[in-house]
């Protein structure tokens, strides 16, 4: 199994371990970076390629990994698609639903396929809870949550949290809501089906970088009539993250004492005389 990773940050770097830990290898890699690329390319002993060399690479590997800003991948996605070349695509989609749309119509002319990675719904503890709610044991969803809140990316003294990103870059940030909170829409519409209507309201806390949220709030009506909701911040100094379902049988509820951690799921259904809990060290680790 041969690779090509296009964007070679983090995000990347965990791609790939992954597929090098399933046997396969990293045939060559792009990023705008060149200091970036060299310290990737070092790692996996790939080829590091200009730009106009993607294309002739992508004749060569059995999928394609683009994992670069969602500001900055249309192209990418169309070198990738056009070649009919299956393509692992880092969330979110796009920065915009205009892009988004293009790159959905791209994957249809191609018929090649195309996944999403929502990373998240892979570790143990979002694992556990699937299984359980899908188990049927709580009843259908009545209200589906989320509250994630912590020191996120431009936090602190001269919004200086976590360092130098893309994110906090004016010309690449998309925001918080579409980069980060797109987890809590894939796991919230996986418990509960679809989404009928969505009212968000946002705000931001980087005066210099008025396009960059880092608060949000969300209220929905899914098709089956449930009720959700999301509350989101990466300007919190303290840490907390809990997930929920409430449904006709009984209630789940995922916590955790930091942002992107889970160390309890506890849970009680209409049959059982008290609430029970499962503990957990679910760590996210790139």
């Amino acid at each position: 199994m041969k690779v090509l990773m296009i964007g070679a940050g983090d995000i990347a770097r965990s791609h790939a371990r992954a597929v090098v830990k399933l046997g396969g290898s990293i045939a060559g890699a792009y990023d705008v970076n060149a200091e970036g690329l060299r310290s990737f390319t070092g790692e996996f002993g790939c080829d590091a390629l200009e730009y106009g060399q993607i294309p002739g690479y992508l004749d060569g590997v059995d999928y394609a990994v683009i994992s670069t800003p969602p500001t900055k991948r249309l192209d990418y996605c169309e070198m990738v698609l056009s070649r009919r070349v299956p393509l692992y695509l880092e969330k979110p989609v796009a920065a915009t639903l205009e892009d988004a749309r293009k790159i959905a119509d791209m994957a249809k002319r191609s018929g090649a396929k195309i996944v999403v990675g929502f990373a998240h719904r892979y570790r143990p503890a979002f694992v556990k809870l699937h299984e359980m709610v899908g188990s049927g044991m709580f009843g259908q969803p009545v209200n589906v949550f989320s509250c994630r809140v912590g020191p996120g990316f431009g936090y602190g003294k001269n919004n200086a949290g976590y360092g130098a990103s893309w994110r906090t870059d004016p010309k690449l940030a998309c925001g918080m809501t579409i980069e980060s909170v797109s987890h809590e829409f894939n796991l919230l519409s996986s418990l509960a089906g679809e989404f009928e209507t969505i009212a968000c309201n946002v705000r931001g806390t980087i005066d210099a970088l008025p396009q960059y949220d880092t608060n949000s709030t969300m209220v929905m009506r899914c098709k089956n009539g449930a009720v959700a909701s999301i509350m989101t911040s990466w300007s919190s100094g303290a840490g907390a993250n809990l997930k929920g379902y409430i449904g006709t049988r009984g209630s789940i509820l995922l916590k955790g004492r930091s942002m992107f951690e889970f160390d309890e799921l506890s849970y009680r259904t209409v049959d059982m005389e008290q609430e029970e809990a499962i503990r957990f060290n679910d760590s996210y680790d790139l």
